[in-house]
Formats: C-alpha cells, structure tokens, sequence
C-alpha cells in the first residue's frame, strides 16, 4: 500500500522520491514513511508498503516512535537500527531521520522500517543446523553465555522468535529450558521471566503445570 497525502507540505516533497526509491530498492518488507512531527495524532504523510505496519496516510505516529522522539536532542540528527517487538505481532527493525528547519527545529522525519521476523526465524535455524558438539560442550563459556547458548537452541527447537510464540509454545519453550538445566542457574527464571515479559512467578506456574 503506498499513499501519499494531496496537501503535501513542500518541505517534505523533496522527500518523497528518496521514500519511494528505499522502499523499491529494499521490497515489500520495507515500510518507508514521512512524518509531519507537526501532527503527532496524524503524522504519516506519506507511506510505502504500509502493510508493514497496517498503516496509511493521516495514522499517527507509534508510542514507541514517539517515546524516541522524546529523548531526540537539540544535535541528533537520526536514531538508527532499533528494533520494535511489538508491531503487529512482527519484530521491525527501524532507522528515523529528521528533519529540520532552518532554527533546528524538528518538523518531521523519514523513517524505514524493515520487517525482520522471517529473517530471524532463518537465523535461528541456521544458528541449530550449523551448531556442533564442540559448541553444546563447550568448558570455557561464562554463565551468561551458557544461559544465551541454552535460550538459542530453545528458540531454535521451538522454530520461532519469542515476540511470536503463542502461550503453547512459551510454556513449550520454558520446559525445554528447564529440561536443559538452565533453571539451576542462579538468577535465570528472573532472567527468562524478563525476555518474556512477564513475572517469575508465571514462569514458576508454568513449571508447576508441566506432567
């Protein structure tokens, strides 16, 4: 889905060629939008492959984009490759410019927003077919490595990023933690508790329901 608005604010016209071009160079996994900063209650002003994130001409800007632009200073000039876990149940990678006027002020901003949950499931069973014995026995790794090791082969046996498994396959992925030993680790429910988003204790629920 591509729009762009009709009363378009000549500063951002020049910004729509570079728009359209990212977003056919990169495919429709890249959602590439125009901000007016002016508006925050209907900021997109023009949007390509807006089934990214389901949204069009006169959406507002996301919470978590504008609690990024809250902490944006007088010289930044973009925030770059930060990762939403919350759009639509897909994990979108993102990169903003913004632009300014001639007194530094932010009018709006150019934002990419590239959809990488396939990507990630891949990672993670290319991580599982590539990994060896001497990688599961390794004695030198640390107990936060360890712990990162036995959450990966979990992701990986389960065949999806966290942010998209269902309550199933959390409470799948939990028990094959548990199988692995990770929960004798000092620390490590709180640690998994906190991945998840949720508290030690649904995490002990889980635990308690396994036959």
């Amino acid at each position: 889905m591509n729009q762009i608005a009709t009363d378009l604010h000549p500063v951002f016209k020049r910004y729509i060629p570079i728009a359209e071009g990212i977003a056919k160079t990169f495919g429709s996994h890249c959602e590439v939008v125009v901000h007016d900063l002016t508006n925050v209650s209907a900021s997109v002003v023009a949007i390509f492959n807006g089934h990214v994130t389901g949204r069009q001409v006169g959406s507002t800007i996301t919470s978590f984009g504008l609690n990024l632009l809250r902490k944006v200073g007088k010289d930044t000039d973009s925030l770059l490759n930060y990762v939403d876990d919350d759009v639509r149940g897909k994990r979108v990678k993102s990169s903003s410019v913004y632009i300014r006027n001639d007194d530094g002020q932010i009018l709006g901003c150019l934002s990419i927003n590239l959809d990488i949950t396939h990507y990630s499931i891949a990672e993670n069973l290319l991580a599982e077919i590539t990994s060896s014995k001497k990688d599961e026995e390794s004695s030198e790794l640390s107990i936060s490595q360890f712990e990162n090791q036995m959450i990966e082969k979990a992701v990986g046996k389960i065949g999806k990023p966290i942010q998209m498994m269902g309550k199933s396959e959390r409470m799948e992925f939990i028990y094959l933690l548990d199988e692995m030993g990770l929960f004798r680790i000092k620390g490590s429910i709180q640690n998994v508790a906190s991945l998840l988003g949720v508290s030690k204790f649904t995490i002990y629920n889980y635990l308690d329901k396994k036959t």
